[in-house]
């Protein structure tokens, strides 16, 4: 499951990364704290998002849960970010829609995983 949950990162990795070329960042597509552009800059949350991700790209070192907190947040993004805006998530078959669904299934198996059983007798 671990291998699914950052697959299904590039997704919307690769959205954002669009809108950031579509600006000419003047940071090659990275976020600079320091910069007084990137903190004016409406895709100042999604570059940080991003340039996370690129410092974390072997994911080897991360926990899964924040890898997938990680996709929580691209989910977001991609509804945020999709080029064509949807009536209806749950039946429309354009690939954002399509893609929010697999990957809401991954992070509601991925959080089952962890939920605790309210009547599970304890040692």
């Amino acid at each position: 499951m671990r291998r699914q949950l950052i697959e299904a990162l590039s997704y919307p990795k690769l959205l954002v990364e669009k809108q950031i070329d579509e600006r000419s960042c003047p940071h090659n597509s990275l976020f600079d704290a320091t910069d007084e552009r990137c903190h004016h800059c409406d895709l100042g949350r999604e570059c940080h998002w991003v340039a996370c991700l690129n410092e974390f790209d072997d994911f080897d070192g991360k926990a899964s849960h924040t890898i997938n907190a990680s996709l929580r947040y691209g989910i977001k993004l991609v509804r945020e970010l999709s080029d064509e805006p949807c009536q209806d998530e749950k039946t429309c078959t354009c690939e954002a829609c399509t893609w929010i669904r697999e990957s809401r299934r991954l992070t509601e198996a991925f959080d089952a995983r962890f939920v605790v059983k309210p009547y599970r007798q304890m040692d």
